[in-house]
């Protein structure tokens, strides 16, 4: 009995380590009691069934995936769900810890003693800053990772690997373990060169192969979001040169309506000291009756835009709407003074979704009658709002549809924006998304509470 306990320890802490890496590469953030289970129930099968359930271990986390992660893609679930034991396995066949530990369990029915088991033990928690170590020399980001699926450029490349993984785990890792019951624990072949012999183990190959695929993938998502980042400083200061254009032309317009409306109190001045009530009539319903207005005009509410203290999202608001406005598009812009950007998300991601849903809304409106749009931004209740609402050409939208790829309400194959807010979102689960459609309005409005980036 205390045989079989020590195996246990053995597999626990092989599969605890595991499913760690599965955590890091996947970035789910499994709660620590969820690891223990995990690795408990992945031990207790491996006692039980200890000759058949080898051959099934490699798919656990994949399966994980598809019941838990369902919004994934496929190149997603296949990935992070064969990646991290394939990761964790050529580690351990590279450098001999697979075939201690495997020593172990053969042995436990023999002369397995606690020195033994501490001995591996040991050297299987090692394999944790060992693995730290040797991922960020080679400044791997996992998290950045997650990225590389959004873009098709590197779709070759991850079905290449996932292929690659795919054949290691059906073939490879079935032939091993296949191996191991007659002694045989290596899949090597030897080659021989004229007088000598060259041995090729394909383990050390695959290896070298799997880490220089990481490698690349992770150097040029780098390479792509060091460019889009610089696309997007450029975009952002040649938006506040617009918007720095456009409060001067206010500027100028204030102080020339100030001049005028000087010159018009003069006049009035002087109608009054002559009692001539028709003058003072004339000089109201020429000049000054559409003074009011004026400082109603879209242009002012742009300026809305300077109690807004965040550059990106001023940049791309300022932009979108002078877009809207030189469309003829009626604009309303509320925006809470001192109004700071949302915590609890990537700035790049909330630029992203504000010019999404400006480009919608404002395609939108300029196909309607009433042509006009309103933006707000303020705090209630300790999150942020974003409101977004647009005329629309239909008396109402389906909004069950619009969000999958390629529909939208703008016609079929015009959707994939909004369907990129949806996968944008989905990071952020504590952010509300509430879509509306009525009375030939379509309005978006984004609830953001105060939580931390995941």
């Amino acid at each position: 009995m205390m045989a079989i306990g020590l195996v246990f320890l053995v597999s626990f802490i092989d599969w605890f380590i595991k499913l760690g890496v599965f955590n890091q590469l996947s970035q789910l953030s499994l709660k620590w009691w969820r690891l223990l289970a995990f690795s408990g129930l992945f031990s207790g099968l491996f006692l039980l069934f200890p000759d058949s359930i080898p051959y099934l271990e490699p798919l656990y986390f994949l399966v994980y995936l598809l019941i838990f992660q369902r919004s994934w893609t496929w190149s997603q679930s296949l990935f992070y769900g064969l990646a991290p034991f394939v990761l964790v396995d050529l580690f351990q066949r590279t450098f001999g810890i697979y075939q201690l530990k495997w020593t172990t369990f053969q042995l436990w029915q023999t002369s397995l003693e606690w020195l033994d088991i501490l001995f591996v033990v040991v050297v299987l928690l090692l394999f944790i800053p060992f693995y730290r170590t040797f991922i960020r020399l080679l400044g791997i980001d996992f998290q950045h990772m997650k990225k590389v699926f959004a873009y098709p450029k590197f779709k070759k490349s991850l079905k290449n690997l996932i292929y690659s993984m795919l054949f290691y785990i059906l073939v490879v890792h079935s032939m091993l373990i296949l191996g191991q019951s007659v002694g045989e624990m290596d899949f090597s072949v030897t080659i021989g060169i004229g007088d000598s012999q060259v041995d090729l183990d394909f383990i050390k190959i695959y290896f070298a192969y799997f880490i220089g695929s990481l490698f690349f993938l992770n150097a040029k998502l780098k390479e792509q979001l060091t460019e889009e980042l610089q696309e997007a400083k450029d975009a952002q200061l040649s938006s506040l040169e617009d918007y720095s254009q456009h409060v001067e032309s206010l500027y100028k317009e204030i102080r020339s309506f100030r001049h005028d409306y000087t010159n018009i109190l003069v006049s009035l001045n002087e109608a009054i000291k002559q009692e001539d009530v028709r003058e003072i009539k004339a000089i109201y319903q020429t000049v000054l009756a559409g003074t009011d207005q004026k400082f109603y005009q879209d242009a002012y509410d742009i300026g809305n835009l300077a109690h807004l203290d965040n550059t990106a999202m001023k940049s791309i608001l300022s932009a979108k709407l002078m877009e809207a406005q030189s469309r003829g598009i009626q604009l309303t812009v509320e925006i809470e003074e001192a109004s700071t950007a949302p915590v609890g998300i990537e700035l790049l991601d909330m630029v992203t979704i504000l010019s999404i849903f400006l480009d919608n809304a404002i395609e939108a409106a300029s196909l309607s009658a009433e042509k006009s749009l309103l933006v707000a931004y303020f705090e209630d209740q300790g999150e942020k709002i974003l409101i977004i609402e647009n005329s629309t050409a239909e008396e109402r939208i389906q909004t069950k549809s619009i969000f999958s790829y390629g529909k939208s309400s703008k016609g079929e194959g015009r959707g994939i924006g909004l369907a990129n807010v949806q996968k944008l979102l989905s990071r952020y689960p504590s952010f509300i998304l509430i879509t509306t459609s009525q009375a030939f309005r379509f309005r978006q409005e984004l609830h953001m509470p105060h939580t931390l980036v995941k």
